[in-house]
């Protein structure tokens, strides 16, 4: 699964680098926009320990998809909360912080990753690691996938 994630992180990294490519925007900060995806992700982590359904729900781009470990992609802001909903019913407690982020030069489009912690129900940790990537929307930066391990 690393390899895997490697390989994605790669392959994001090559496509933000061409989203300037033809465009006619102005530069962005990229170090600033780097930073607010951190921010988010941060908020995102403590909603999803608050079970803050509708905080993580207006984070979620129209066309979100969460791909999980063992399940097939779930698309649509609808079904990422029934999803989410599920896993907040559990006893686990489960934290995440950004790692690292990136940001296309146009500001369009980003990625993160970072490490998850889960604290099981029976006190065993269980450590992991999640790629986000991030679009605009409304000129505001929204979850357009996520997956996890």
């Amino acid at each position: 699964m690393r390899i895997a994630i490697v390989g994605l992180v790669a392959t994001l990294s090559v496509a933000l680098s061409s989203c300037s490519a033809g465009s006619k925007s102005a530069r962005v900060d990229g170090a600033a926009e780097a930073e607010k995806i951190a921010t988010l992700e941060s908020e995102w982590s403590d909603m999803f320990g608050a079970k803050n359904l509708d905080g993580i729900s207006a984070l979620l781009a129209k066309d979100s998809v969460l791909i999980m470990p063992g399940a097939a992609p779930i698309v649509g802001i609808e079904n990422i909360r029934r999803a989410t909903r599920t896993m907040m019913e559990s006893d686990d407690e489960v934290a995440w912080k950004s790692d690292y982020a990136k940001v296309a030069p146009s500001g369009d489009m980003a990625y993160d990753y970072g490490t998850a912690t889960t604290i099981l129900a029976d006190g065993s940790v269980v450590e992991g690691y999640y790629l986000v990537v991030w679009i605009r929307e409304d000129d505001t930066w929204k979850i357009a996938a996520d997956m996890f391990n």
